[in-house]
């Protein structure tokens, strides 16, 4: 059984990577976090706003269903669900955002990161204030691979951002 408390300490743990991740970008010129590599590809700032919108969908997703009284515990099969996507996303292959989440406009730094970190303000206020028995429930969709426990949404999302902090990497490399 998930707890609250294994839940908030994970999403801590979390918030202490992307504040990391943050720190290293702070002292970068506006024109690093917002000139694209190559044509076509995302910007530092646009990651980042990827970032924070697919983490909106989680959480507007988490309050949908909850608030609608909409969920149950997560199936078995979502186990390995999530094992399969996070063997995906740790593989060197480079994949198209679901379209849900793909259209990341050109945004500024700053913005970017304040809308980042308002996402994870709400993310971490839901979480401390849902029910403990719902932990363990359907509350996080993915848009590839559908329903998992918030749990398990919440160690993908560690996954995702890890994912993209080494496209942050590759991206600030090729632009020197």
């Amino acid at each position: 059984m998930f707890t609250r408390t294994a839940l908030l300490r994970f999403f801590d743990g979390m918030e202490v990577e992307r504040r990391t991740m943050l720190a290293e970008l702070e002292g970068l010129p506006e024109t690093t976090r917002t000139t694209a590599p190559q044509r076509g590809a995302w910007t530092v700032a646009q990651v980042i706003t990827h970032l924070a919108i697919a983490e909106e969908g989680s959480l507007a997703y988490l309050r949908k269903k909850h608030e609608g009284g909409r969920h149950k515990p997560a199936a078995l099969s979502s186990r390995w669900k999530l094992m399969l996507l996070n063997l995906a996303i740790s593989l060197p292959i480079k994949y198209k955002a679901p379209t849900l989440v793909a259209d990341v406009p050109a945004t500024g730094y700053a913005e970017a990161k304040a809308r980042w970190e308002a996402v994870r303000i709400a993310m971490r206020h839901t979480y401390g204030t849902l029910p403990e028995a719902h932990i363990g429930h359907e509350l996080f969709k993915h848009p590839s691979l559908g329903r998992f426990s918030l749990m398990h949404g919440v160690r993908f999302m560690r996954r995702h951002v890890r994912r993209h902090h080494g496209q942050i990497l590759r991206t600030m490399r090729a632009l020197g």
